[in-house]
């Protein structure tokens, strides 16, 4: 009976230092907008390189790593990054109150993609959205900030936004400036008229021909052209 080749034995990994496994960290944030956890897969750069592994050298000490450590305290000691378990309790309410400071400060509600939660630091939009979905710190999940604002601060789902006209769009701007004794414009913030409407989303739309709105135009534009009253 033939013998079977016998198995070459793996090469041992290349040493380890926590400035490499931070390098890697900070690269894994730029490209995916969040940081590492020892379930997140391949090491950006490196396809041999896996998180997991990673971990497990901090802790055991492996590959000249001095040991007693892990992937997310590294992260909380030299980045600032706080451990899932340490974080504090989450309730809609607070979402949606962190939701409303935004849309005041930056005239456009989040989403998962608008970065840190500047009324709450050290949270993210991103970060908000995966526990809504996931489910912990005290939300039930299967949830996400989309459905969150729309069902309780009625803020539209841009996925499945209604059409809008022209008329519309006069009618609402006709009620700011009864309201408010000015024209909008992009900076307004929120449409009074129309909840989860934004005047900024409003122009944008009519720069790029979207939900029915004709394109390359611009709010300033419209109530200059068609309609819109006196400053």
């Amino acid at each position: 009976m033939p013998m079977k080749p016998k198995r070459r034995p793996m090469p041992p990994r290349p040493p380890l230092s926590v400035a490499q496994v931070l390098a890697w960290a900070d690269a894994h944030r730029e490209q995916t907008g969040d940081w590492p956890t020892a379930s997140a897969g391949p090491v950006p750069g490196d396809a041999d390189e896996k998180w997991l592994s990673v971990n497990a050298a901090l802790r055991l000490g492996l590959r000249g790593l001095p040991g007693g450590d892990s992937l997310a305290r590294l992260l909380e000691r030299e980045r600032g990054v706080r451990a899932v378990q340490a974080l504090p309790p989450l309730t809609e309410e607070k979402v949606c109150r962190w939701a409303e400071a935004h849309c005041r400060q930056r005239e456009s509600w989040p989403n998962e993609e608008s970065g840190p939660v500047e009324a709450a630091p050290g949270e993210t939009w991103r970060d908000i959205d995966a526990v809504l979905r996931n489910g912990g710190r005290g939300l039930r999940g299967n949830d996400s900030l989309t459905q969150l604002l729309a069902r309780r601060l009625g803020v539209r789902n841009p996925a499945i936004a209604p059409q809008l006209t022209v008329a519309q769009v006069l009618n609402w701007a006709a009620d700011h400036e009864r309201r408010t004794g000015r024209r909008p414009n992009a900076r307004s913030g929120p449409v009074w008229s129309a909840p989860g409407e934004t005047w900024r989303l409003i122009d944008a739309h009519l720069r790029a021909g979207r939900r029915g709105l004709p394109g390359g135009s611009s709010l300033a534009g419209l109530l200059a052209g068609r309609g819109g009253t006196r400053r």
